[in-house]
């Protein structure tokens, strides 16, 4: 996988303008822009879609308003701004590329496409802009900078969810919580050496539980490795009531989806599970 960051001037501005005010006075700047512009403002609405398929080749149907919030102080300070925090994000790939690389190859066993483009925005914008199927996100949140390795974690699980999109709506939940078990949390953990399994999404708690112990055995572990992996992740599960099934280790990650998805009924045991 290969992360290329870079900004865009047309992105940044749409976000800008459609995305939540960070400040009163970017509430009022949009404010008065509607009111002046309003046949303009409401015409670029669908553009956000145009860009992330095709970035590099976008062109705006009416360049009007981009024109307009390019002259403005306020935007060539975000830019600048925008400019430095994509060098920010660019140093932490490149320091972990190599490591990260290296640990999606043990976890996902498959390869998705080769290069995605990170367009990087604003971090006071706490945005990330997702189109499905799409190689290109939108990335900048306030918390960039303060765990980098959560940071490039959040930016894999967002490139690799987005590479799931096929997955029928209503086993989602499934699809998410294996996500979290791969990358939230034991990509996370080969990365920065320190267990993230009780962070994410709260809702999937109880399904990540109970995926947990066929999860280690699509990782390849032996049934003497489950107790240092509990220990690690401070979760618990009776060993003795689990069949070691080593055929899952020869699965990739799509394959074990589908196979959670599959055997959900055998998965889901009430009551076996404690977080410890």
């Amino acid at each position: 996988m290969r992360l290329h960051f870079k900004t865009n001037d047309y992105l940044l501005t749409w976000n800008l303008l459609y995305g939540a005010s960070f400040s009163q006075s970017v509430h009022n700047f949009k404010t008065k822009l509607y009111k002046t512009h309003k046949r303009q403002y409401k015409s670029i609405q669908k553009d956000m879609k145009e860009m992330l398929s095709d970035i590099k080749n976008f062109i705006p149907d009416d360049e009007t308003l981009y024109n307009y919030v390019f002259e403005t102080e306020l935007f060539v300070r975000l830019k600048e701004d925008t400019d430095r925090h994509r060098l920010e994000l660019l140093k932490i790939w490149d320091q972990n590329k190599k490591a990260a690389n290296d640990i999606l190859k043990q976890i996902l066993k498959l390869n998705f496409k080769e290069d995605y483009s990170v367009v990087v925005l604003h971090p006071v914008m706490d945005t990330v802009l997702v189109e499905k199927g799409s190689t290109t996100i939108g990335w900048g949140t306030k918390k960039d900078l303060v765990d980098p390795l959560m940071t490039l974690t959040n930016i894999v699980y967002t490139v690799v969810k987005n590479e799931t999109h096929f997955f029928e709506k209503k086993y989602k939940d499934i699809v998410n919580a294996v996500l979290e078990l791969a990358i939230g949390n034991e990509f996370y953990a080969r990365l920065s050496g320190k267990s993230a399994y009780l962070k994410g999404d709260n809702s999937l708690t109880y399904l990540k539980r109970q995926i947990y112990p066929y999860w280690l055995m699509y990782l390849g572990c032996e049934k003497e490795d489950f107790t240092s992996y509990m220990m690690r992740d401070k979760v618990s599960f009776d060993i003795d009531k689990y069949k070691v099934e080593k055929e899952l280790r020869n699965l990739n990650l799509l394959e074990f989806i589908e196979f959670c998805i599959q055997n959900q009924f055998k998965i889901i045991r009430i009551n076996q599970l404690e977080i410890i």
